[in-house]
């Protein structure tokens, strides 16, 4: 068995370091849980997407893992899918991810029998060059027998694959169908991803299963935030990996501090849009 590790939206900064005491012990109870190997799936940094210096000290705190570590971008690391956003992804914010934290988007096969593929959905319908290399990546990396899991940090949908578009909250339309048809082309058991700062799994026939990750930092009150599914809990999650099969454990973090966003009346992001 292998066990894997996944940490999602820490939101640790310089200027405003809120949630790094709940990194802290995210990450000392993660290393007691002794996994192979750790994923962050997002919204590792405060403001990475505008902030080099948040950039830099995310690097520095991801030391403190005892595990090899495998990074993927949110929108507050590099910036969003929307063309008319105050923070667009753009080369720069790329450029400057990868300055500190390497690809947005990898694969390993460091699991005996499972490839895992980590996507950067802060880049898809967005148009730009790294968009079309991601594709192509992605087409090739499931080209394989073995069993697949597919990391990214926005969820494909909030209800339905055919929902409408919302913007800052899942993979736009026209992504979310070209992966869906990647994903059932490449035989792909589950899609993990963040974001939403809750944890919910949907099972499907023929379909893979669809799991969010609880956040380590925050969570948000039902009244500001659009439909959605799930447990409002803070914590990591745990996957147990044998050649056959796959076991997926939400782990609540002992100790963390319970900080609802809205209670910030704005002073750290706007509050969230419905």
């Amino acid at each position: 068995m292998t066990r894997i590790a996944v940490i999602a939206d820490p939101h640790i900064g310089v200027e405003k370091p809120t949630f790094v005491g709940n990194w802290t012990k995210a990450v000392a109870h993660t290393n007691a849980r002794a996994p192979a190997l750790t994923i962050i799936l997002g919204d590792l940094t405060f403001d990475g997407a505008n902030a080099e210096a948040d950039c830099a000290f995310a690097a520095e705190a991801i030391r403190a893992l005892e595990s090899p570590c495998l990074i993927l971008p949110g929108n507050h690391d590099v910036g969003d899918t929307e063309r008319d956003s105050e923070q667009p992804t753009d080369a720069e914010r790329l450029a400057r991810w990868r300055r500190h934290f390497g690809e947005d988007h990898w694969l390993s096969d460091a699991v005996p029998g499972w490839r895992l593929i980590g996507l950067d959905s802060q880049s898809l319908a967005t148009g730009l060059p790294d968009e079309a290399t991601q594709w192509t990546f992605l087409e090739r990396a499931l080209e394989t027998d073995r069993r697949v899991l597919v990391f990214l940090h926005q969820p494909l949908f909030l209800e339905a694959w055919d929902e409408a578009d919302r913007p800052g909250w899942t993979v736009r339309p026209a992504a979310r169908a070209r992966l869906r048809a990647l994903l059932g082309r490449g035989g792909v058991d589950a899609v993990f991803t963040a974001h939403m700062h809750r944890a919910w799994t949907r099972l499907a026939d023929g379909e893979p299963t669809l799991v969010w990750v609880p956040a380590t930092s925050f969570l948000t009150r039902d009244a500001s935030m659009p439909p959605q599914q799930g447990t409002a809990i803070t914590g990591i999650t745990l996957l147990d990996l044998t050649p056959s099969g796959l076991s997926i454990a939400f782990d609540p973090v002992p100790g963390l501090e319970t900080f609802y966003i809205e209670d910030f009346n704005g002073t750290l992001y706007p509050a969230p849009a419905r």
